[in-house]
Order: C-alpha cells, then structure tokens, then sequence
C-alpha cells in the first residue's frame, strides 16, 4: 500500500523539485568550502589534502544508487543515521530516479541535501557484467604551472637544481564499479627530475573481498585516533562518523600515505577483517650520529641539502582491524606496528622530549559506536608505546528535529601518545598532549536563516613549541546565514580564538560579511569583507568574485579580485581564490597588496576533453621584495600562469 502511493507521491515531489530549483539559487562548490572551511586550517596539509579529495568526488561525483557506506562516509556533513536511511529507501523503493526522491527522507533536511548534490547524481543502475567489461574509462591529465617571476634560488649557484616549471601528469582507469586503478607522476618546481610517483589499484565486492588495494593506498579506521586515513576534522561540522577503511591515493601528497597491499574481507554479514602492509622510504633530516632529527612531509628536494635527506629512512609497517556490526551499533579493534630503519632521536629541546625515540613502536585501539535516528554516540580508546599512554575521543550528535542538531566532542591524548598513522580531531596537528571538549550547534530557526556555532576548550599539559609551560586556550565561532530570496544570500561570521603563544595569550578576531547573488543561471557575483584583530594589530580587506557561464556545464569564466592590508603577519587574511580541476587554493595575504585571479575552463560537447587555465597577478604596495631565503622574489610583483588539460577515453 505504501509503494502504491509513493508512486504518485514521487512524481508530485519531482515537479515541485524541477519548479524550485529554477528559482533557487544553486549551491557551487565554492559555497561548501568557504562554509567547512577554518581559516588557519589552510596552512595545514592534511586538510588541504582532505579538500582536495573532496574536491575531487565533487568533479567526478558518485552515482547515489550504486555508493556504499564508504563512499557516502566520506562526506562530512552526512551522519551515520543519514547514510542508512538513503540505503533503507533504495533497497526499500528502488534506484532512485532523481535527487529529488531525497526529499522524502525525514532525515536529510534542504541544507543537507543540496550539500549532497555537489557530491552524488542519480542514475539508473546497468547490469553488471565481467569485471573487465566494455564500460572501461580512462581519464589522462596533464598540468604544468608556469611562474613568470624568479626566485632567489634559480639565481644563485648553491640554489634549486631544476627549472621553475611545476609539472604533473595523471591517468586513472574504472571497469564497471569494481575496478580502479591509477598512476600519478610529479615534478615541483625548482626541482631537475620527476622524482614522485605513485601507482595503485584496487578491487571492490568481489566475493567476499570487500576491498583489495595494491600499491599505494590510505587506510582509516574507527574515530582515527589509532589510524586516521580519511579524517574530516572541522570544527564548522564535527558530525559522527567513522573512517571509511582501505581506499587509494589518488591526491599528490608526498608523504602521507602506504605503501603495499591491504584487504579487507567479509567474513558472515556482520563482521569485517582487515590487514595492510607497507615498506616506504621516507625524507628525513639525521644528526651527526645517523639518528632521524626530524621527519620531512614537504616532498621537496630542489636543493642539494634537501636532496640529501631524500628517502633517508626506511619505514615498515603491518597491522588490521576487525569490525563487528549489527543494526544500530559496531564494535572494532584497531592495531600496527611500525619500525624505521633508523634510530629517532629528535633532540632535548623541552618541546621535542615528548617526541618519539626510538626505532620501533606499536598502538592498538578499541572504536565503538551507537546510531540512532536522533541520538548517536561513537568513540575510540587506544594505547600506544614504551610509556602505556592512552588517548581517547568520543562523539554525540542528538537530532533535536528537524531544525536543531547538539554535537559534542571530548578528547583525551597523553603527551607520550604516539600514533603515526592518526589523523583525529585536535586543535594542533597531532593527537598528541592535548584534551578539550567542543560543543556545536547547527540551526534553521526559520526557513531562510541558519546559524552554525561552536565553542571549544583545549589544554596542552606539556609545554608546546615557543612556550615554557602548560598552555590553555579557547575558541568561538558564531555564523548566520540568511536567504532573503531564490537569488541572494547573505552571511556573517564572527570567529574569536584565545590561544598561548610563546608564553603570552593571543587574543584573534575575526568578522566575515558576506553577500552572494546569482541573478540566473550563468552569473554569480560574491562580495566578501573581512576584518582580523589581534594584540592591536588589525587587518582589513575586500574580495570580489564574479562567475559566468556562457554554455552552463560547459563553459565558465571566473574572475577574482582581493583588496588586503594589514599590519602584519599575524594579522594576516585568508580568502578563497579560483582553482583548476582537482586542486583547491587558499590564498593568504599579509601586508598592503592585491591579488587578482582569472581562470576559464571549457568542456567538449560529449564531455571527452576538457582544458582549463589560470592567471594569477599579485602586486604589493609596501615592499619591493617579497619572502625570503631562496624564495626571495626581487619585485613587488608575482605573476603566475597555470594550464591543465583532460582527456576521456
């Protein structure tokens, strides 16, 4: 009786879909990542590298008929609850026709959705044939960065042993939804050679193997605390859930990643088994006995001294989990060990005695987890090392209705905890001496407003870099955002952040306003103003941002300009710049300048081709050298021209 009314009930709610959504404005990607994104995240790699994947589901998006729980836990704003509910309905009523069927969950709100939309599409499922079927794609690109500008470093005989070019090339393969394989290959500029690479491929539901990977490949598991190869940690959306298992590398991060085979296999309906090995080697800094000083991530080797440090160390790892689910809760176990081939002795400076000596280490951690409708609950406990230090997280997200969402975050990690393969939720860049408890709220009081808010409290037992003793801090984070009507929104953020530094509290405010209108389908105009304060210094500035698209899904012109002026460093400014396919761009500005940015992409009618490029001017008012060292740039100006090209095959 019930499918018999839905199938009046769904052609009514498409209708009604297809006639919105010509009025409403459309939410673009660049909407998401100005709204998930931290400022002063956009100096750290792991999130940009965590944007970056998103970014790129977001330019090959996923059928929502065929994505399984790993591929819907991938995006940050779904919970647990959400993703079962959209699976219950597709088993339920069938593959879904349009997005528009969404509306019929009780869980997934308007913002929820249109989020959604950036990232999945629905289509009809085809029949599934041979593993290597005729439905094989592959996609080659090919990027190179031209900087019309010289360093320091490629005028000096002791400086960078390369050109100034950057360079990167990429193909991927996909047979049917088992398949996936690829092959990345980069050289960064003022280097001589190509000197990363990376290959992988994986296999999916074959039988009982979930997953396979061979080459390189990420692997996350629970809430990250032992291993966190996917995290998502965002303060703007700490929604529940769990690392999404065995995936492949596809960004070009250097360092991040492991290198060998991992397996994850089904063993009964409920139970999940996973094992991985790695051997890499690693960039690394040695004193004058041999020992590892400090490992490098930066994956540059343009000078003889970063040359020497190349693949320094060797670095071994094996481990796996098992994971236990029924209904509404799971269970898993986490553990690995990792052995360098070199002794780590990273010094005595206060702030590096909590570092990890020695050669070889091991962490093994327990994830646990409730999802209901309205109430989820989720954490991780683990042990790690020489010292039996314990680190824990724990998660509660209560659906109060439709309108309201409570989050909590509580974490605990001792300052002997070390974990390498961790990527948890942590104010500094390691879940490592640190505790602190966040508390969000996500809002739609009325139909046009919303309100995002958290507060976060954080403690650093042991004295961090800079500092003599135990450090405290605190931050807020209030944005409203309002949508008089289909084509207009506007929205105001206000961020206050109490953090030591080298012994004294620096007090950071922040205030963006915000007013984006998109009149038709093929223009969107952004006005953005921003302030920062902090110890009397202050920082003002404008961007402007405007989109056409001549051919919609086809052809678009961005065009981009910034006005900033600040003090100086610390009052710096963050603003979101136009980006190639694949890539993402945070741009940040200190002093009395501007940056304007033009980018154009074109797709072929049959969506087999597509080439794009970038232009971008910077010019300063109040300096005529810029950075320093071997960067050092001896003009006030700084042009940069970057072209990508893709092919389909």
């Amino acid at each position: 009786m019930h499918s018999h009314r839905l199938r009046f009930i769904v052609p009514l709610i498409l209708l009604i879909a297809c006639v919105t959504s010509a009025q409403a404005q459309q939410y673009s990607w660049d909407d998401f990542f100005q709204e998930y994104t931290d400022d002063e995240r956009a100096d750290d790699e792991e999130w940009m590298l965590s944007l970056e994947e998103l970014k790129a589901i977001h330019e090959e998006p996923m059928n929502i008929n065929t994505a399984g729980i790993d591929d819907l836990m991938r995006l940050p704003f779904l919970t647990a609850a959400q993703i079962e509910e959209i699976h219950a309905y597709i088993y339920l009523h069938g593959e879904m026709q349009t997005l528009g069927e969404l509306r019929l969950l009780k869980s997934l709100d308007e913002d929820t959705r249109r989020k959604l939309a950036l990232f999945v599409y629905a289509a009809p499922v085809p029949k599934q044939g041979k593993l290597l079927s005729d439905r094989m794609q592959s996609t080659l690109s090919s990027r190179i960065d031209i900087p019309l500008y010289y360093r320091r470093g490629f005028q000096v005989d002791d400086g960078y042993r390369g050109d100034a070019l950057y360079h990167r090339i990429r193909y991927d393969l996909r047979a049917s939804r088992h398949l996936e394989a690829g092959l990345r290959i980069e050289k960064d500029a003022g280097e001589r050679y190509y000197d990363t690479y990376g290959a992988y491929a994986m296999l999916r539901d074959v039988g009982a193997m979930r997953r396979l990977a061979v080459g390189d490949y990420r692997a996350g598991f629970g809430e990250g605390v032992v291993m966190g190869g996917s995290a998502w940690n965002s303060k703007s959306s700490p929604t529940l859930r769990e690392q999404t298992g065995i995936r492949p590398m596809t960004s070009m991060d250097e360092a991040r990643f492991l290198r060998g085979a991992a397996v994850t296999l089904a063993l009964g309906r409920r139970v999940e088994l996973s094992a991985f090995g790695s051997y890499k080697k690693a960039d690394a800094t040695l004193n004058s006995d041999g020992e590892v000083q400090t490992l490098i991530t930066s994956g540059y080797h343009r000078t003889a001294s970063e040359r020497a440090s190349r693949r320094d160390v060797e670095v071994t790892q094996a481990g796996g989990n098992l994971t236990w689910r029924k209904d509404v809760l799971h269970v898993g176990f986490t553990g690995y060990t990792q052995h360098f081939s070199r002794n780590l002795n990273p010094g005595t400076q206060l702030y590096r005695r909590i570092y990890p000596h020695g050669s070889s280490f091991g962490v093994a951690g327990l994830n646990y987890g409730y999802s209901g409708y309205r109430l989820s609950i989720s954490g991780e406990t683990a042990v790690s090392g020489h010292h039996a230090a314990w680190a824990t997280l724990h998660r509660v997200v209560w659906t109060v209705n439709h309108r309201y969402t409570l989050s909590l975050i509580q974490r605990y990690y001792d300052r002997h905890y070390v974990s390498f393969l961790a990527t948890s939720f942590a104010e500094n860049s390691t879940a490592q001496n640190e505790n602190g408890v966040l508390l969000h709220l996500n809002a739609r009081p009325w139909d046009r407003w919303q309100v995002v808010a958290y507060a976060d409290f954080f403690h650093n037992p042991w004295p961090r870099y800079r500092m003599t003793h135990s450090s405290n801090g605190q931050e807020a984070m209030m944005q409203i955002g309002y949508q008089p009507d289909g084509a207009n929104t506007l929205s105001l953020r206000y961020q206050m952040k109490r953090k030591e530094q080298a012994d004294q509290m620096e007090p950071h405010h922040r205030l963006r306003l915000q007013w984006t209108c998109e009149p038709s389908q093929r223009w969107k105009l952004q006005t953005t103003g921003l302030l920062h304060f902090v110890e009397g210094e202050r920082g003002a500035g404008v961007q402007e941002t405007a989109q056409f698209a001549p051919v919609p899904e086809r052809m678009k012109l961005t065009l981009t300009g910034c006005y900033f002026h600040t003090t100086d460093y610390l009052s710096r400014l963050y603003f979101h710049l136009p980006a190639l396919y694949n890539s993402v761009v945070a741009g940040t500005f200190s002093g009395h300048g501007f940056n304007t940015a033009l980018s154009a992409r074109f797709v072929s009618r049959n969506q087999r081709w597509m080439i794009e490029g970038r232009y971008a001017l910077c010019r300063y008012f109040d300096r005529d050298v810029q950075s320093s060292g071997l960067q050092t740039i001896y003009s006030p100006w700084k042009n940069d021209l970057s072209a990508q090209f893709r092919l389909r095959f």
